[in-house]
């Protein structure tokens, strides 16, 4: 990745429970999450990876967004593109409706991006990087429906958006594969499914139909997917750093499990904090590529 943008958590807490994971009671220590959030941001900083911050008391004054911070899922950023491009995302559920505005504008008017809209229509969602992986190539981009976020009619209009994008560059789009969801408790793409700068792909296998994991297995190999255990729920959540790095949430037991795995050196953040909500490292980490 060229750069990323973290959006701040000032005003995060746990307002409602909208996936499996989160517990309506729960509470956020504040100071916690703040101190966790810096912690991520210096992760990047050490492997010279530029930061934008999306300054919540800015975008967000009123404090209506309390998971802004889960910025991943406000947009997809085109990878292998000759100029800046960035699809909104479209919320399935209205708490969140209003987050891919904010991060839009700042996109475009603090970043240069082209910044693409989906339509307005009834059973149309898509949510983001947190329902979409590149591969480590960026040839690949594989999105995903069936959990209650995003939808086919969303993944199809993904496909036209990149599409038309491409016809008006006079660029070979990526191959887009669609995957399906049945396990609800891993409710987004980027809590199954993972694909390693080194050709490996970690995933939760029982998160996907048959037809999917038969797609998955076909595509990288047998002998390059991993099967996730979902005791590490938010493994899949990691980030990877560079072709060595691999930045994983803190769980118990999972270290030396995704360094025998993955074949790359492992780093360690903690950002239970943000576990309260059902969202993890990744789900904080909207990555930007460089443009060709």
């Amino acid at each position: 990745m060229d750069s990323v943008v973290l959006a701040s958590p000032d005003f995060y807490d746990i307002n409602y429970a909208i996936n499996p994971l989160t517990n309506k009671a729960s509470v956020v220590d504040k100071k916690k999450a703040m101190e966790q959030f810096d912690k991520l941001k210096s992760h990047f900083i050490k492997h010279k990876i530029p930061v934008h911050i999306l300054d919540a008391t800015k975008a967000d004054p009123q404090g209506k967004f309390p998971d802004l911070v889960f910025v991943s899922n406000s947009a997809l950023i085109l990878r292998g593109w000759p100029t800046k491009v960035a699809i909104l995302a479209r919320y399935a559920n209205p708490e969140r409706r209003g987050e891919e505005a904010r991060c839009g504008a700042y996109l475009r008017h603090i970043l240069g991006y082209k910044v693409i809209s989906l339509p307005e229509e009834e059973g149309l969602y898509y949510e983001g990087q947190g329902d979409s992986r590149w591969s480590h190539n960026g040839k690949d981009l594989w999105l995903c429906y069936g959990a209650g976020r995003t939808t086919r009619a969303g993944i199809q209009a993904v496909k036209d958006a990149i599409l038309k994008e491409a016809i008006e560059a006079n660029w070979i789009p990526p191959t887009i594969h669609s995957l399906q969801l049945v396990e609800k408790k891993t409710y987004h793409l980027d809590l199954c499914f993972l694909p390693l700068p080194n050709d490996r792909i970690l995933l939760h296998e029982s998160s996907f139909s048959a037809a999917s994991r038969k797609e998955i297995r076909n595509h990288f190999g047998k002998d390059k997917t991993l099967h996730v255990p979902l005791k590490y729920l938010y493994a899949c959540n990691s980030v990877w750093l560079d072709e060595k790095h691999l930045l994983i949430p803190r769980l118990p037991d999972c270290r030396s499990w995704m360094y025998n795995g993955t074949k790359m050196k492992v780093e360690e953040i903690n950002v239970d904090q943000f576990h309260l909500a059902g969202g993890s490292a990744s789900c904080m980490v909207l990555a930007l590529w460089k443009t060709l």
